[in-house]
């Protein structure tokens, strides 16, 4: 399970990457901002983006999720959701199931 902290970590890379001079401007408080702000009514970018992020967690915990959750991912996030939250969804969404 990716933790949050490591979440945010790769989400604001992967801003810094596809939205420089954005997440520059948003500074410290990038994680308050819509993704809108970052992709302007460009919700392909947002899923892009938000895909991208999982993909990095889930890679280095060394598991996957199945198809149909990658595009829950992206119906629940889009150019109206909170960066903060971005990295929530997909923090939970890397949860795996630990045996008793």
């Amino acid at each position: 399970m990716a933790t949050d902290a490591r979440v945010k970590e790769l989400f604001a890379g992967e801003l810094a990457a596809r939205a420089s001079k954005q997440f520059e401007n948003a500074g410290e408080n990038w994680p308050k901002k819509d993704l809108g702000f970052f992709f302007p009514e460009n919700e392909n970018t947002v899923d892009l983006c938000a895909l991208a992020v999982l993909d990095k967690a889930l890679k280095e915990d060394g598991t996957t999720v199945p198809k149909k959750v990658r595009n829950n991912v992206a119906l629940l996030i889009s150019t109206k959701t909170k960066a903060g939250n971005a990295v929530k969804i997909i923090g939970l969404t890397t949860l795996q199931p630990t045996p008793k």
